[in-house]
């Protein structure tokens, strides 16, 4: 059985996780601060706070979906190789408007203080993405048995 073709899986996952993410808090309530709420990804939105950053859990969703596509690309035909390097650069994309997100000043402190499990579920969903990758590369260089025979 040549497990190469089902790799892409484990990306899959990580896109599913981004979906997952941006249903749970990103910022929560702390003692001091009558501003800030209880807040999942999708409620940002709608919410109150000002900038674009609440438009990032959104984001995540995108970056996921189109991530579940190039990944069941890659399972469907192996000989699009370049699938899992457009999946590579969604995963650190992933990872970047994150990071982008918990440098959100919001009533004078970065919104890493108010950061909730939606935020770190975002991150392990860009890094499984990014682990993913790495393993179907490595995979590319493993030789199988009978290769290249009828």
């Amino acid at each position: 059985m040549n497990y190469r073709r089902y790799v892409p899986i484990i990306c899959i996952v990580g896109a599913f996780i981004g979906f997952f993410a941006a249903t749970q808090l990103w910022i929560h309530a702390v003692e001091g601060f009558p501003s800030i709420m209880n807040v999942t990804g999708l409620d940002l939105m709608n919410s109150e706070y000002d900038g674009f950053q609440k438009y990032i859990p959104v984001i995540v969703i995108v970056l996921s979906a189109i991530s579940i596509v190039t990944s069941a690309s890659a399972m469907i035909s192996p000989r699009l190789w370049f699938c899992a390097f457009i999946s590579l650069i969604l995963g650190a994309a992933i990872m970047v408007v994150t990071s982008i997100f918990t440098m959100w000043v919001i009533d004078g402190e970065k919104a890493v203080h108010f950061a909730d499990i939606g935020l770190w579920l975002s991150y392990l969903a860009g890094t499984v993405i990014i682990f993913g990758v790495a393993i179907q590369y490595s995979t590319l260089f493993v030789k199988t048995k009978n290769a290249g025979r009828r």
